[in-house]
């Protein structure tokens, strides 16, 4: 069993895909040059044309993944200077847990490639966030010596205890239902969701001929189609990932659409910026089907949008 050190973001300070790959039950790496070749159908470090563009720390995390990890191995994950997760790879044993494109993880960064170079990963629910530097910082996958894995595991007792008193502490605001974006987030969210909106209404305006209104009365954007009126909630899954995204985009929608002195439409869209899980799209279905909702899950591709079960005014 090896232990491992693993980050997920988009560049130095870029995008944080670390939420996603929980949710998918996944560790995943891409670079550009190797983006998208299943490296499974290769001999390791080949292509070598492929290979020889990326630099030696970008080979070394990428063969990690590709060429070493192996069931049963564990993976702790480093956000800025902590480690805020721990997982145990999964797969055949004494076989490379790599899998290509076990999920299609995309950031919603525009221009960046997908994260395709992936391992089925076993996460450990409520991880405490640990304060924790262990060197070699500019590595993305960094195998870990014993003594490191013993300084994580010793400060993870005091981790449980800090964590359970802001918890205790903060319980009312924990009960929440949906999820609360932090102020600094909001920097991000909100620029982000302003896109989201214009390339959903340019899209619709392209693609259906569909002229749209933004912002009114607290519903992200509203339009008629065939003599039928939709509305849609828009949610960027930054730091919350798509079910927190989804389980508050549709307590809004639901507002909207059924609260006294509304009208309800014939359509409601929720409109992700990333892909969906399989369970996303079930948990649609059941509500579609045992509650008659006219929900419909869109996301984004690209300058494309995909919709779940299908774009509702077929």
């Amino acid at each position: 069993m090896t232990s491992w050190r693993m980050s997920f973001r988009v560049g130095t300070r870029g995008y944080e895909m670390w939420p996603h790959c929980r949710n998918l039950g996944i560790a995943a790496i891409t670079y550009s040059a190797l983006s998208t070749v299943d490296l499974s159908k290769h001999e390791q470090y080949e292509p070598r044309n492929r290979w020889s563009e990326l630099a030696p720390s970008q080979k070394a995390s990428l063969g990690r993944v590709a060429y070493e990890m192996t069931e049963g191995d564990v993976i702790y994950v480093k956000q800025g200077q902590h480690i805020v997760g721990k997982g145990i790879v999964q797969g055949a044993k004494g076989k490379p847990a790599y899998r290509f494109r076990l999920h299609f993880l995309r950031p919603p960064v525009e221009g960046e490639p997908p994260w395709l170079h992936q391992v089925p990963v076993a996460w450990q629910p409520d991880f405490p966030e640990i304060p924790l530097l262990l060197g070699a910082e500019q590595l993305t996958v960094k195998r870990l010596a014993e003594r490191d894995v013993t300084r994580i595991e010793n400060k993870i007792p005091a981790a449980v205890r800090s964590a359970a008193k802001r918890k205790k502490v903060a319980r009312q605001l924990l009960e929440e239902a949906y999820f609360r974006a932090s102020k600094a987030a909001l920097k991000t969210i909100i620029p982000r969701h302003n896109k989201l909106s214009n390339h959903f209404c340019n899209w619709l305006d392209e693609e259906h001929a569909i002229q749209t209104t933004q912002e009114q009365d607290q519903v992200d954007v509203s339009f008629m189609f065939d003599g039928k009126r939709a509305l849609a909630e828009l949610k960027v899954c930054y730091a919350a990932g798509t079910r927190k995204s989804i389980r508050e985009a549709l307590g809004q929608i639901l507002e909207y659409n059924h609260y006294p002195t509304r009208s309800p439409a014939d359509a409601l869209l929720i409109i992700l910026d990333s892909s969906p899980t399989e369970n996303d799209q079930q948990y649609i279905d059941i509500l579609r089907k045992s509650l008659s909702l006219p929900i419909s899950l869109g996301w984004q591709r690209n300058k494309e949008f995909s919709f779940h079960p299908s774009w509702p005014f077929e």
